[in-house]
Order: C-alpha cells, then sequence, then structure tokens
C-alpha cells in the first residue's frame, strides 16, 4: 500500500519541483521583512500587491514574484495592527525593503471574535486564561498553545495528535485527557464550555486555527472544571485578506482526506466577511474492523457595519462514522504484549455514528475608546447512535472459554444531549492615580440536557478466538434476542451553572503587574428533569485568584500565582437515591487550589519563549464510599474526606532559533498521588494515568534565501513517556516508551507538499490502561501521510 502511493507522489513531485523552480527563477521579485515598533517580526502579515496577496513567514519575510518594474504600491495588514500603504520603487534586481507596523490595542481586546493567524510555534497573545488578550508573558501562570503552522507540520486531524507537544497525555480517541495529573472533563470552543468529551470525539483541528492548554485551576474564568486545566478550542474566523487554499492528503491505513479553506470579503467595502471549511476523510484504522470516516462543514460570516462593532454567526456540522476505541486486552495466562496490535471483536457493521452541530454567535462592541462589551452564545447538539460488540472482560475469568477465546457481548445505543451557553463581559481600560488597570467584569450561564435513549444488549452472543479464528462463533446482529431498555424522562438529566466574575489587571509599576480575580459560581443538578419524582441538588463557592508578573531586563519575567477551582460531587450520588453523607451533612463541592511559581523568557530577538514552571495543585472534599458492601444501594454512606496532591515541574520552549529553525519541546515531571484516604493503604497511591515523566521535542529547519532550495524544510521529533499507572489500578502500569517521528516539506509559489512518518521504528507503546484485564490503549504503529496542498 504504501508502496504504490508513495512511487507515483515522488514522481509528480519531483517534475512539479522542476517545472515550478524554472518558472520562479525568471521573474523578478519583491522582497522584505515586516517587523513591530520593537523590532519583533509580525509573523502571517498580509501583502497585497495588484490582486497578489502572501503571507509573512515565521520570521516576519514575504517574497512576491512576478512583478511589473516601476511604481508599485503594496499593502500590508496583520490583525492587531494599522493597515499600511507603502510605494515601491520596483527596478529589473530584486527588491527588499522593510516595514513597521503599529499595533492596535483596540483590536486585541476582542481576539477571539477576530480569530488569529499565527503562523509559527510561538503564540504572542492568550485570551482562554484572562479572556482579554494580553502578551502570554504577562500573564501570571502556564499557557501552552498548539498553533495552526504546528498542526499543519504534523498534519493533525485530532487534539489527539498534537496534545504531547503540550505535556498533555491523551487517550482512548480524546476521553482521557490528563494534564498535570488529573483528567480533564471539559473542553471550551472560543471560551465557552462544550458538551461532557465522554460523548463526542476529538475535534476536527482542519477548522480549528490553535488549542490552547491553560494550566492549573481555571474555574474562576470558566466555573466546575478539573484541577488539571482546561483545552480551549479557537476556530478559524473569516478575514478581509482574500485566501483561498486546498488540499488533498492519502496515506497509510487506505486513508484520503480532502479540506479547502475559503475566506475574504462579501462586500466590497469589507463590511461583510465570510469563511468556508470543508474537511472530509475516509480511513480504516491499525484496529480491526474499526473506521474513521468523517466530513465536517463550517461556514463563518462576520459583519462590521461600523468601527468598533463585529459580529460573527460560526456554524459547524460535523458527522463522524468511527468508534470509541476500547483497546486491546490480555488473553487468559498470557502477557499483553502477546495480543496483536490489531486484535479486536468488533464485526463488520459495527459502528458510532456520532452528529454534533454547533451555533456560535459573537458580538464585539466598542462603547468607548477605553470600554467594549463582549457576548458570545453557543449551541451545541449531539446525536449518538451505537452498535457494537464488546469483550466481556469485565466479567473476569467467567470472560475466557479457553486461553485464546474470549466471551462477547453486544449492545446498541440511541442517545442524544444539547447545551446552551453564553457569556457576556465589558473590559475597561482606565487610571487611579499611577496604577493602570485592565478590568473585566462578566457573567455566564450555561446548561444541558443528557436523554439516555433506548439501549438494546445481550450479555453473551458467542466468543471469539484470537489466535484461531476458525473455532470463533457466527456473531450476526440481526439472530441476538436483545433486552430493550427504554429510558423515559425519569431518566433525563439537566444541570445548571451561573457564574458573576471580576478581574482586573494592574500595572503597579512599568515592570511588576498584579492580576486580581474572584468568582461566585453556583451549580444546580436536576435528575429526572420534568417529572413528579424531579430531585434538585444545588451547590455554591467563591473562586478567588491571584498572580503577580516583574518584567526584568533582557526579556525576562517571573511570576508567582495562587487559584482555586472545584468541581460538583457525582450527580448520582446527590440526586439519585445512591446514598447519604455521613452524620446526614450536605455535600460540599470538591475544591482545588495551585500555587505556581515561574519564568518565562524570550530569546532569538523575541521569537522563542522559554517557560519553566513549578507547581503544587491539591484537590480536596474528595467524596468517598464507607461501607461498599452493603446490599442495598440507598443505604450508602459516604464521607468528605479525601485529598490527592500534584506536584511538578514543566518546562516548555516554542518559537524561532534565527530565520530557518523553528522548535517546540516540552517536559514534565509530574507526582501526582493520593494524600488522604478512608483507608490509610492508599495513601501515597499513585493517579492512574499519570507517569512521572514524559516529554516532546520536534525541530524543524527551512531553507530560506536560496532560489533553487527556498522553502525546502525537514522535521523530526520524539516523545517520551516513563511507566503509566492503570487507571484502576495504580499500583501497576504500563511501561515507558520512546517515539520517533519525522518529515519534509516543500514550498514554491503557491503549492506546498508535506510527507510525514509517525513512529518511524514501528514501536509498539501505550498510552495507559484501564486494568489488568481490559482497555489497554496503543499507540498508532508506523504511518506514512502525504499531502499536496495549494493557496490561490
Amino acid at each position: 500500500m504504501i508502496t504504490r502511493i508513495v512511487q507515483p507522489v515522488v514522481s509528480i513531485f519531483i517534475l512539479l519541483c522542476l517545472s515550478l523552480t524554472v518558472t520562479a527563477q525568471e521573474k523578478v521579485n519583491i522582497q522584505g521583512i515586516i517587523k513591530d515598533e520593537s523590532g519583533t517580526p509580525v509573523i502571517n502579515a498580509s501583502v497585497s500587491l495588484n490582486g497578489t496577496t502572501v503571507v509573512s513567514s515565521e520570521a516576519g519575510r514575504f517574497e512576491i514574484t512576478g512583478v511589473n518594474t516601476g511604481k508599485q504600491k503594496l499593502v500590508v495588514s496583520s490583525i492587531g495592527y494599522e493597515s499600511k500603504t507603502i510605494t515601491v520603487y520596483v527596478s529589473a534586481r530584486p527588491t527588499d525593503i522593510e516595514i513597521v507596523l503599529t499595533s492596535l490595542t483596540s483590536q486585541l481586546q476582542t481576539v477571539e471574535v477576530t480569530g488569529r493567524r499565527t503562523e509559527g510555534y510561538k503564540a504572542n497573545y492568550s485570551f482562554a486564561a484572562t479572556k482579554i488578550a494580553i502578551p502570554v508573558v504577562e500573564i501570571p501562570s502556564t499557557v501552552s498553545t498548539i498553533t495552526q503552522s504546528m498542526i499543519k507540520d504534523r498534519q493533525a486531524v485530532r487534539f489527539d495528535e498534537v496534545a504531547r507537544n503540550t505535556n498533555v497525555r491523551v487517550t482512548n480517541t480524546g476521553r482521557s485527557i490528563i494534564i498535570r495529573g488529573f483528567d480533564n472533563g471539559t473542553k471550551l470552543i472560543n471560551g465557552l464550555r462544550t458538551l461532557s468529551p465522554n460523548y463526542r470525539f476529538s475535534s476536527i483541528t482542519p477548522v480549528v486555527e490553535s488549542f490552547e492548554v491553560v494550566k492549573g485551576p481555571s474555574s474562576s474564568m470558566f466555573g466546575n472544571m478539573s484541577p488539571g486545566g482546561v483545552v480551549n478550542i479557537i476556530t478559524k474566523k473569516p478575514l478581509a485578506d482574500k485566501k483561498q487554499s486546498l488540499s488533498f492528503s492519502a496515506g497509510s491505513f487506505n486513508t484520503l482526506r480532502g479540506d479547502m479553506d475559503f475566506t475574504g470579503k462579501l462586500t466590497d467595502d469589507g463590511t461583510v466577511l465570510y469563511r468556508l471549511n470543508i474537511f472530509g476523510q475516509l480511513s480504516d484504522t491499525w484496529l480491526q474492523n474499526m473506521k474513521d470516516n468523517a466530513l465536517t462543514v463550517a461556514p463563518s460570516i462576520s459583519f462590521l457595519p461600523r468601527e468598533g462593532t463585529r459580529i460573527n454567526i460560526d456554524l459547524n456540522h460535523t458527522r463522524l462514522t468511527t468508534m470509541e476505541n476500547v483497546g486491546i486486552f490480555p488473553f487468559r495466562n498470557k502477557p499483553i504484549d502477546e495480543t496483536p496490535i490489531h486484535f479486536t471483536v468488533l464485526q463488520a457493521g459495527d459502528r458510532n455514528n456520532t452528529t454534533t452541530t454547533s451555533l456560535n454567535l459573537s458580538l464585539s462592541q466598542r462603547i468607548t475608546k477605553n470600554i467594549a462589551f463582549n457576548m458570545s452564545y453557543l449551541k451545541d447538539n449531539l446525536s449518538w447512535e451505537e452498535r457494537k460488540h464488546d469483550p466481556s472482560t469485565f466479567y473476569g475469568d467467567r470472560a475466557w472459554v479457553s486461553d485464546s477465546a474470549v466471551s462477547v457481548s453486544y449492545a446498541e445505543w440511541e442517545t442524544r444531549m444539547n447545551s446552551d451557553n453564553i457569556t457576556g463581559y465589558f473590559t475597561a481600560d482606565f487610571n487611579t492615580g499611577r496604577l493602570k488597570h485592565k478590568a473585566l467584569l462578566g457573567y455566564d450561564f450555561n446548561v444541558s440536557l443528557f436523554n439516555w435513549g433506548t439501549f438494546r444488549y445481550n450479555d453473551s452472543v458467542g466468543v471469539v478466538n484470537v489466535y484461531n479464528p476458525a473455532k470463533s462463533s457466527t456473531l450476526d446482529r440481526s439472530l441476538y434476542n436483545l433486552t430493550v431498555t427504554n429510558y423515559d424522562r425519569a431518566n433525563q438529566t439537566r444541570d445548571y451553572a451561573n457564574g458573576i466574575y471580576f478581574q482586573d489587571q494592574i500595572s503597579i509599576l512599568t515592570q511588576l503587574k498584579l492580576l486580581l480575580g474572584l468568582r461566585y459560581e453556583k451549580y444546580t443538578y436536576r435528575l429526572a428533569y420534568k417529572t413528579p419524582t424531579e430531585n434538585e441538588v444545588s451547590q455554591s463557592v467563591w473562586l478567588p485568584k491571584v498572580g503577580l508578573t516583574y518584567h526584568l531586563p533582557s526579556d525576562t519575567y517571573i511570576y508567582a500565582s495562587y487559584v482555586t477551582g472545584f468541581e460538583p460531587v457525582s450527580s448520582r450520588i446527590l440526586a439519585g437515591g445512591f446514598g447519604k453523607l455521613e452524620g446526614e451533612g450536605k455535600f460540599k463541592a470538591e475544591n482545588s487550589y495551585q500555587f505556581e511559581i515561574g519564568v518565562k523568557q524570550e530569546l532569538f530577538n523575541k521569537n522563542l519563549l522559554v517557560t519553566a514552571a513549578v507547581y503544587q495543585i491539591k484537590k480536596k472534599n474528595l467524596t468517598q464510599l464507607i461501607n461498599p458492601t452493603v446490599p442495598n444501594a440507598a443505604d450508602r454512606l459516604y464521607r468528605q474526606l479525601g485529598e490527592v496532591t500534584s506536584e511538578g515541574v514543566e518546562v516548555e520552549a516554542n518559537g524561532q532559533i534565527g530565520q530557518s529553525f523553528s522548535l517546540s519541546a516540552a517536559y514534565n515531571y509530574n507526582h501526582a498521588r493520593i494524600t488522604n484516604d478512608i483507608n490509610e493503604a492508599k495513601v501515597g497511591e499513585r493517579l492512574g494515568l499519570s507517569p512521572k515523566h514524559q516529554g516532546n521535542i520536534w525541530a524543524k529547519y527551512e531553507i530560506v534565501n536560496n532560489s533553487i532550495w527556498n522553502g525546502l524544510g525537514i522535521g523530526v521529533g520524539a516523545s517520551f513517556s516513563s511507566e503509566t499507572p492503570l487507571l484502576q489500578a495504580p499500583a501497576i502500569a504500563t511501561p515507558g516508551y520512546g517515539v520517533a517521528d519525522a518529515a519534509i516539506m516543500y514550498r514554491i509559489n503557491k503549492v506546498t507538499f508535506n510527507l510525514n512518518i509517525n513512529n518511524i521504528f514501528d514501536k509498539r507503546y501505550y498510552t495507559g490502561a484501564v486494568r489488568q484485564t481490559e482497555r489497554f490503549y496503543t499507540g498508532a504503529p508506523r504511518n506514512i501521510m502525504f499531502r499536496v496542498g495549494y493557496t490561490l
């Protein structure tokens, strides 16, 4: 398969390169560099001349070919900067110029409405940590960004494929996202909460501008969530500069992909902008009988009726036909490494059809020069239809028919979810004496409804023999007798969250900035929604945060912060009749807090950012069952005394070293463990799926300023992890691993080529496991992907 794909692709590649290179050498060029007032290169600025538009590189450089000699006008623009028109006199020789752009603070305040275009590996601004766009170096916490350039260079389609660049561990098709030792249960889209990731697969990256990972508790900004951190997905937004790109990809596992990205003006005056992203994929996987097909259509419209006003309408419709990866398992009396990496008990016709449709409305309104109002609304709908054979390994010894045969169950499930999320906040820049303030006051509301739908199942439909398929049962869903459970409204759940929050970044001195924040959050859960037996339980909490950042000479920033978070106690415990709190008291929210100190250093003319941090996170009031053997669930007693602690060190480097060399590197040491428990023997036990050591490096070298090989790049990378404790048996661990990747890129004029080889040495490795008998998640074996793209 690989040979059939690579040979013709390489031939086409060589012919195109030769023909396009000869053409390019015959043209007169304008080239140059674009910088801001401080001398920092401006990445991905648009440079237009007579209908031709190019963008500046990671080094701020640009080149326009085929320019007529004489007087020419260049129009230069970039988000966050004033547009500029300059006159250039072009001679028969290549023209080299330097352009300086002036920043616009007002545009940066609404960055999530206007979108971002960061082409390098370094992000200069972040929105997720503070809801206002302030420089990353001024944020008193760790924010890791996976930029559009990284997504393209790795040919990533899901967050799973680039998460390691931010010290994030992902298992099970994105269902478990481990940040600083804790499993993350929430994702954000443009700063708004999405539906639970347990019931949706990872976002399709061709419609994503970048991923921001905010480390540590983020509840003071976004309400209840995991203390380890949160992933904010930033979607692509309409741009005023015309851009049209198409690409086609082919590779291992019979994978075919195609995507398009068109953006520009719908009206001549630029008051209406558009963007259309379409992505499609047909693919097998390395797991037998598991497809990975996807279709995403994402149109977006922006209205700019007058200066200071912008309205966005974003629609995203995604349909996935794939399966949740339940992992492989060891057969009786055999180690896990003897189970073939491709083995599943799935049968032809098994599938999961997941359809998500989301509508995102955004408004940015500048009221005065110093005051602005921002509002966003997200409507999320999800439908889930599944047909699946499963190994009955959770039965233990009863699952095994022989040392090589396992009992198989079958289930069908349809369910629905929807959510509504809205946020509105004012921002204000003002002074009180010598103090400068960048303040924010806002309100969040989100509500979600989960309907379990219909569940049909049979616990034993036959057996599958891994080593002798002839001894396997004939598995045909049309022959099964299925038990049907129709969940009615008594099983519907609905939860609400309301939050009022305040934040102020205070410039005490030119070098010293203080960040203060406070949020009041009320969470309400309803079981058996809209029925006579409806049960409602609420929890509320105050969430403060404080941080300091000090700017030292030589572009060095040191910071310290204290942030808090919370997660509601399990809703089923609260309202489902499954027990009560010891002593007839009321359950408290499970609180968390983090102390972090660190340093951020900009190097190589501010093109490379290095961040080093030391942190401690504690999560308290963990709810624990006192009497697990009681026969009646209603008699269960719970006690809130559990505590877990996560301590660690993180180091990251992202950006550019010189004009040609780009780097993304990360390392994390994390010690996450139980520090208080009803069972004293468990104190000191590690948290599942959390390795002590993990890291990643990706480096790219691109040839520039060479007439023949200009645009040729090579990327190499490696990721590693120490042993990873099992989720439900942390005393046991999957072994550590190291995996190497590589890529070749070539860009000439409007055509780009990418050839990526992942897991070069075909290493068998595990990203995690649930328990000794089941759900060992394997990383992908060696695979190759070739992409050709064309930008109009």
